[in-house]
């Protein structure tokens, strides 16, 4: 009888990593993800330091935009405690839960609306859930549908930033994107089509969504019903999978972003990764502001960037575009 054993040296190895305690362990995890990321750490901390100088304009101008509720004006809701609160957990840190997990539908004012999709939204960083709400009823009203929220927490500004560096930079992306994967997953096999709209730090959300739906077998084909609208997206990539778009003769996932050129967070994000980011990046140059309501709805609804030829912008007001941009040269070869 023969007993078929693993190599000696690496069994050791393995009882002795095993044994180890739990701090001891982790600290090790974290040694050996900080080393294979090196290289991504060493252009982010170049980007963070290099577009420095524009930080100051991720929040200019001010309230320019009357045809939107801003996200800085205590009038936009429903109680001076609201705006109290949101303003409040974006500078004291504590750790928060969600406030909807995919649960909390906004409608559109009127009940007017087209509900041939699930629309949901993923906010960005240091939203509370009174912004992240006012966001949503926003959406809600520029396109005339239902929007589901899924609501990152913030655990104030500047915890939710490093959490944006783990999640990007050293792809520890898991607290951040795990529960909405799974929302969206059942989306996709719910509706027959999916439009996700993410802001800022929910970009990166996004991008996790896209890479793991495209890794299984089982999830693959249901990214043809997926499009995702990226706004002042922070995400060092996002994959489309070039055999289904060459099926479906267009970008699959459909991917459209939206960028302020002045806006620090878009510079260091998508305008700084256009060669490992799918879909067409509209800019508007000179434009500041990362505000997703005060900065960048009100432009996207009147087809500022995109000369009313989005796709997203077909969507305003309840309508249905009629086809998909084609696909890109890339995605053929």
């Amino acid at each position: 009888m023969y007993l078929l054993t693993d190599n000696p040296a690496q069994h050791n190895k393995n009882r002795l990593i095993a044994h180890r305690p739990p701090m001891l362990r982790k600290t090790g995890k974290w040694i050996r993800r900080l080393v294979y990321n090196r290289s991504a750490i060493r252009r982010d901390a170049s980007l963070i330091l290099s577009h420095l100088p524009s930080l100051p304009y991720a929040f200019w101008p001010l309230n320019n935009e009357p045809s939107v509720r801003s996200e800085r004006d205590p009038r936009s809701y429903a109680s001076f405690a609201d705006w109290l609160s949101a303003a409040l957990q974006v500078v004291l840190p504590a750790q928060r839960v969600s406030c909807s997990p995919g649960t909390l539908v906004v409608h559109p004012p009127g009940g007017k609306m087209t509900e041939d999709s699930g629309w949901f939204f993923i906010n960005g960083a240091g939203t509370a859930p009174p912004v992240a709400l006012l966001n949503a009823a926003e959406i809600a009203a520029v396109f005339g549908r239902p929007v589901r929220l899924l609501h990152i927490p913030t655990w104030g500004l500047l915890r939710d930033l490093s959490h944006s560096v783990m999640a990007r930079t050293l792809r520890k992306d898991g607290r951040l994107s795990r529960p909405a994967f799974y929302v969206i997953e059942q989306a996709l096999r719910q509706y027959p089509r999916v439009v996700l709209v993410c802001h800022s730090q929910g970009t990166i959300v996004g991008s996790y969504i896209v890479r793991k739906l495209l890794r299984h077998p089982h999830t693959r084909p249901l990214v043809r019903k997926l499009e995702i609208y990226c706004v002042g997206g922070v995400a060092d990539s996002l994959d489309i999978d070039v055999a289904l778009s060459r099926e479906a003769g267009h970008p699959v996932p459909y991917v459209e972003h939206f960028a302020n050129g002045r806006d620090y967070f878009s510079q260091i994000g998508v305008l700084s990764h256009l060669d490992s980011t799918a879909g067409t990046v509209f800019c508007i140059p000179e434009r500041s502001g990362h505000l997703f309501n005060e900065h960048y709805l009100a432009g996207i609804a009147r087809g500022d960037y995109c000369n009313r030829g989005s796709r997203l912008y077909r969507y305003t007001r309840g309508r249905q575009p009629s086809h998909y941009q084609p696909i890109q040269p890339s995605a053929r070869d």
